[in-house]
């Protein structure tokens, strides 16, 4: 029993020494990186700024529609970026990104006498910037760039329907975003998110057959502009720690 008693303290010191000089240490990982590329899918929800757009102000050809429209609705998409982090700071990511979404931003009103207003954002997409700061697994950021969108409006005042009653609108239009949110990274490859963006498309001003807007008319023409706000989930490529040496 001597004998293996004395094995057993040889070996444990032999393991012990090993450890020390580094043969048998568990491997201790750096901070996770946010640098490389990335896809992911998203889905929100949009509402207009104004809540009085193509609003009626010519009482006469207003019929019962004193009052405008104000979109909001569903979207969902995705989007593909890339990251650098340690650029300027260990901590500072930078980053570009580019989404696109399928969107049900829209509302309409009627009256008894047929009238319509009807305003619509069909699809949109941005490509932005990003400028975050990574607490590990977790990365607040800021980002902001160019926007682009399917706008679509309409104006039938139909107690007129010889007359020139009918303005619309249909186009890509183009203008600004700008927002922010927070991502965190739930494995080395896997990340969730919460963003807010605030989209600014410019006024789109309907026109009618003549080629007279519905602005100059003395309707309401405000720029299209949505808050929106999403949830969303990214892969990121390579994605992981080293471990430390």
């Amino acid at each position: 029993m001597r004998g293996v008693a004395v094995g057993i303290v040889a070996v444990t010191m032999a393991v012990s020494t090993a450890y020390a000089d580094g043969y048998g240490r568990a491997p201790t990982y750096a901070p996770i990186t946010w640098t490389g590329p990335y896809i992911g899918v998203n889905g929100g929800y949009g509402w207009s700024a104004e809540n009085n757009q193509l609003a009626c102000t010519v009482s006469f050809a207003c019929g019962q529609l004193p009052f405008g429209v104000s979109p909001d609705g569903g979207f969902g998409g995705g989007q593909i970026g890339y990251n650098w982090q340690g650029v300027w700071h260990p901590h500072l990511v930078l980053g570009v990104e580019a989404d696109f979404q399928g969107a049900d931003i829209s509302d309409r009103r009627t009256d008894k006498f047929g009238d319509i207003l009807q305003s619509k954002l069909d699809w949109f997409g941005t490509v932005r910037g990003r400028l975050g700061y990574a607490f590990d697994r977790t990365l607040v950021y800021g980002t902001g760039g160019f926007a682009f969108g399917g706008i679509e409006k309409l104006g039938n005042f139909s107690p007129f329907p010889f007359a020139d009653n009918v303005a619309k609108v249909d186009k890509t239009a183009t203008g600004y975003v700008v927002g922010g949110g927070i991502e965190y990274k739930v494995t080395p490859a896997w990340s969730v998110k919460a963003e807010y963006q605030y989209i600014n498309l410019g006024q789109n001003d309907p026109k009618f057959q003549s080629g007279l807007s519905f602005k100059r008319v003395g309707n309401t023409v405000d720029d299209d502009a949505f808050h929106t706000v999403r949830a969303g989930i990214n892969y990121h490529f390579g994605g992981g720690y080293e471990p430390l040496k």
